[in-house]
């Protein structure tokens, strides 16, 4: 048999009659596994070029997480927000901040050593702040007994567990906090309880001591008990430039629907947050302020942090894992003209991902 009587196009269908010996099926044989070859050879190729992976290269961009998270059904304020002041990049003027009700400025600003010039920035019948800038301050705050973070959780490195001292007044349990990050004992702050609240005394960026606390202190307890006896001087200052108060984002009411519990605020410089419960029970809410100028963007992504589209001109949610004194939280950072509008929300608040994002969405919507 010679191979022009087999039909190519069909190698299993011979001429009607056709009979071979052993060397005639050999060459069929042969004829097959070489067509066959070629046939499987062309799929092979084909199949991986349709589906290995793509080689990464310098030019591919990684590709964004996609967002799983949806924003909840909150009802939450919606008064416009001044966007300049909010971020931090103008000073909201007023004519003057109130005196604080419970401590007088002679007396809070003898509370340091410095020859700075410290101006009362915020006031109200829960807190009161005196400061130059962001990191030079000095805070009384007075907080619900019961719900009050203790003295020992108020550390003032994060790393460095403060040191507690008792004192013999005012109030009861009175004590001073010490630092020792750099190797001596630095008190900054001082705590007392009167009236089921507590008394915060606290000092940042500026150098203080225990007779100081304690004077301050006294002042506070004196007033607490009688309106009278601590005397506010109040000098008006037109260009007087006043700290947007953080916490006034939302109110205590609309936290608390979301935490499903009370909490306290306190408010800082272009930060507050909301809060309750203590160490791994702690459940938090906070929004700050930071330049975001050298924020790594590109590295945060690269290693899977989740890309959040819609607001501002860009964001991203940052997961933390738990350490000594904070339970696993999120960070949804949300850029505007290089400031960081940082939304913190504890993962011991239930949907905490969805808040961050509800939250974040919110102030969005109200810039102004």
């Amino acid at each position: 048999m010679s191979i022009k009587n087999i039909n190519l196009t069909n190698p299993f269908q011979l001429s009607t009659n056709q009979t071979f010996n052993s060397a005639q099926l050999l060459s069929i044989s042969f004829i097959f596994m070489y067509l066959t070859a070629c046939g499987e050879t062309e799929q092979l190729n084909s199949t991986v070029q349709l589906n290995s992976p793509q080689i990464k290269t310098n030019n591919i961009t990684n590709t964004e997480p996609e967002l799983t998270i949806q924003p909840l059904d909150i009802d939450l304020s919606s008064s416009p927000i001044d966007k300049q002041v909010f971020l931090g990049l103008t000073e909201h003027k007023e004519k003057a901040v109130p005196p604080c009700p419970f401590l007088s400025d002679k007396t809070a600003l003898a509370t340091v050593e410095t020859d700075w010039i410290l101006k009362r920035r915020q006031s109200s019948d829960k807190h009161c702040l005196w400061s130059k800038n962001i990191g030079f301050s000095i805070k009384v705050t007075i907080e619900p007994l019961a719900i009050a973070k203790p003295a020992k959780e108020r550390a003032y490195n994060l790393d460095s567990p403060p040191v507690i001292k008792n004192q013999n007044e005012p109030g009861a349990n009175p004590v001073t906090l010490h630092d020792t990050t750099w190797g001596n004992e630095r008190a900054y702050a001082m705590t007392f309880e009167q009236n089921n609240q507590l008394v915060v005394i606290y000092i940042t960026g500026m150098k203080t001591s225990v007779e100081r606390l304690i004077n301050t202190a006294k002042e506070v307890a004196a007033k607490l008990t009688d309106p009278g006896v601590a005397t506010t001087e109040y000098k008006p200052n037109n260009d007087h430039s006043k700290l947007l108060n953080m916490c006034e984002t939302w109110t205590e009411a609309e936290i608390e629907a979301i935490i499903g519990e009370p909490v306290q605020s306190t408010p800082g410089a272009l930060d507050c947050k909301w809060e309750t419960g203590s160490v791994e029970n702690l459940k938090q809410i906070r929004v700050t302020i930071y330049s975001g100028k050298s924020y790594p963007w590109n590295e945060l992504i690269e290693r899977g942090e989740q890309i959040i589209k819609g607001i501002g001109e860009r964001g991203l949610m940052e997961t933390k894992r738990k350490r000594k004194n904070m339970p696993a939280h999120v960070l949804l950072n949300t850029l505007y003209q290089e400031k960081l509008v940082t939304i913190t929300t504890t993962d011991t608040i239930a949907n905490h991902k969805a808040v961050a994002l509800t939250l974040s969405k919110n102030i969005d919507q109200r810039f102004k």
